[in-house]
């Protein structure tokens, strides 16, 4: 049974390692769990299993796991619509630098 707490677990010293790795050559690596469709996947894993839980104390808890895991993927959501949005802005406004700004 997974854990109601969508935060991940503490990275392994090899996933620290590939991570440092990735963000040297300009490249981030993300955890499923940090991404919309990681946190997504969960949820629809959680309730799956939520459906063959024993007890129903297991279904509780594995629909709160879901519902938590789908809250983060929408808060995930909307803060890549507003990293995007955010760096439309910042390469419109170097273009009119760039086109209107004479030095």
């Amino acid at each position: 049974m997974r854990s109601c707490d969508p935060l991940p677990d503490k990275p392994s010293g090899e996933s620290r390692v590939k991570s440092a790795a990735a963000s040297a050559s300009g490249r981030t690596l993300k955890l499923p769990e940090n991404t919309v469709q990681g946190c997504r996947d969960r949820a629809t894993a959680d309730l799956l299993e939520a459906v063959t839980a024993m007890t129903a104390d297991q279904r509780r808890s594995l629909a709160r796991s879901a519902e938590s895991w789908t809250v983060r993927a929408n808060l995930l959501g909307r803060l890549n619509k507003s990293f995007e949005k955010r760096d439309a802005l910042d390469r419109a406004h170097k273009k009119y630098e760039i086109d209107h700004v004479r030095l």
